[in-house]
């Protein structure tokens, strides 16, 4: 019976049936669509050990074989799951037809020796043992390993190597999320030709047509009304910038970068840079299908991203679910800020990101071998972030997490700390930071990682004074 017929025999007098309803079917799924998740590995009395395979090959992307760069044969990488005060142990078998190495984006460890040394590279054929040691007081959180090959990192990277690493906090030990279910979304942007073989990035791929979520095209995820859901995301892709909402919904945001927040945040869209994560409750009460939107975001120049659909999510009582129904109370997964705003400075810094001549940082383009910034053991210093240029870049420091204070000279008050920061062009951006624990060398630069390849990369080296230097004022981990 058509609408038409129907309205008009209810209008007739026909009465629509008593008693209870069956439920809608669920809506006709693929097995193979549904949200798959990457493997997960968990530590074990303290250590977690992994071999991590990388290897270009064919593996199944975006609902075929596809040509792929991979860990242990998947896109994306295992998930690896340990708690602060772990230590992790990944052994890195490259099979490439060149040099790579590890970065594990987010970990407040060393950056010397086989930690977190992005200054070394693993050669093809090789073979390199990693050792983690997580400090006890580490932040809980999500955080990413990839890539970081200096001059090749965006060719890896863009082939889908790039996997999570999640912290457990003491409050999730002991089963304060146990009432929601944790899912783990990667977001990935690779291109293809027709042949299947993967595209060289090029500047036009700036805004790609391509948005993956767990190796998946539109995959499908299920809810059921009023569970609540924390989804742990990551923009792994190499250049594109993610605005995420999911029609009909709030987001309520618990954390950024690995970093729990202070007080939720519940907004309608979480912006998320490349290299940047978020942990956001979602939670639906009303049954039906919703679009989870890439949202067009402005690289600056003319490059604008379309407005594509990553994810479908049913909310029906017949689909399976594994969370509480019981509203959730997101308090203990989150964390006191350690407010550096009012503690006296010992140094302030700006660092330019220019494109004049070439990509550069502060008029230089990346030197392996030269130190751009010294600075000391447990200094809280204030850096200005400028950039110059007409395109958008995100800026990305390694080992020590920072505190946003103002955008284009505005105080601004976040609810916690991140790793990763969007300066928009013509536009800067000041945070504090303290650069605790560890000595050595590392990196800051622009996480839009062919901009990094081509120069616009600076080297940091972290010294412990001869004389005793600023007292620690608070943990930032």
């Amino acid at each position: 019976m058509g609408v038409a017929a129907g309205a008009a025999a209810l209008a007739g007098g026909v009465k629509p049936p008593r008693g209870p309803q069956p439920k809608p079917a669920p809506p006709v799924v693929p097995p193979d669509a549904w949200l798959r998740e990457p493997e997960r590995i968990y530590s074990h009395r303290g250590r977690l050990a992994v071999t991590l395979v990388a290897e270009e090959r064919e593996a199944f992307v975006a609902g075929a074989r596809r040509a792929a760069a991979t860990y242990n044969g998947g896109v994306p990488g295992p998930t690896l799951i340990a708690d602060p005060g772990d230590r992790l142990d990944v052994r890195l078998v490259n099979r490439l037809s060149r040099p790579t190495n590890l970065h594990t984006h987010g970990f407040h460890v060393s950056p010397g020796g086989n930690s977190d040394n992005v200054m070394l590279d693993v050669p093809a054929g090789a073979t390199f043992d990693y050792r983690f040691d997580i400090p006890r007081d580490h932040a809980p959180g999500l955080n990413w390993y990839h890539p970081h090959p200096h001059g090749d990192g965006a060719r890896q990277l863009f082939g889908g190597m790039a996997g999570t690493v999640i912290f457990r906090s003491e409050a999730e030990r002991r089963g304060a999320s146990a009432a929601v279910r944790d899912r783990v979304l990667v977001l990935q942007a690779p291109e293809w030709d027709t042949a299947g073989q993967l595209k060289v990035w090029s500047a036009g791929l700036l805004a790609s047509q391509v948005r993956l979520v767990n190796g998946q095209l539109n995959p499908h995820i299920a809810l059921r009304p009023g569970e609540t859901e924390r989804w742990r995301i990551v923009n792994a892709s190499v250049s594109d910038f993610f605005d995420l909402r999911l029609d009909g919904h709030q987001l309520t945001q618990i954390a950024a970068d690995g970093n729990p927040y202070s007080r939720p945040v519940t907004t309608d869209v979480v912006s998320l840079p490349p290299g940047g994560r978020a942990e956001v409750l979602v939670r639906s009460d009303t049954p039906g299908t919703f679009a989870l939107h890439a949202l067009p975001a402005d690289h600056g120049a003319g490059f604008v991203s379309p407005d594509l659909v990553l994810a479908t999510v049913h909310v029906e009582p017949g689909l399976r679910g594994v969370g509480g129904r019981r509203p959730f109370r997101p308090e203990p997964l989150l964390a006191p800020l350690c407010d550096l705003r009012t503690r006296p400075v010992d140094k302030r810094r700006t660092i330019t990101m220019s494109m004049t001549g070439g990509f550069t940082i502060d008029g230089k383009k990346f030197d392996h071998d030269r130190v751009d910034q010294v600075v000391e053991l447990n200094a809280l210093e204030e850096w200005t972030i400028v950039n110059d240029s007409v395109l958008i870049h995100p800026f990305h420091i390694h080992i020590n997490p920072f505190q946003v204070t103002h955008i284009d000279g505005v105080p601004v008050d976040e609810p916690g700390y991140r790793d990763t920061v969007t300066v928009r062009p013509r536009s800067s951006v000041t945070f504090r930071t303290v650069f605790e624990d560890f000595t050595g060398t590392s990196l800051f630069h622009c996480h839009i990682v062919p901009h990094s390849d081509l120069g616009m990369m600076g080297v940091f080296q972290v010294v412990d004074p001869t004389s005793p230097g600023s007292p620690l004022l608070c943990r930032l981990t």
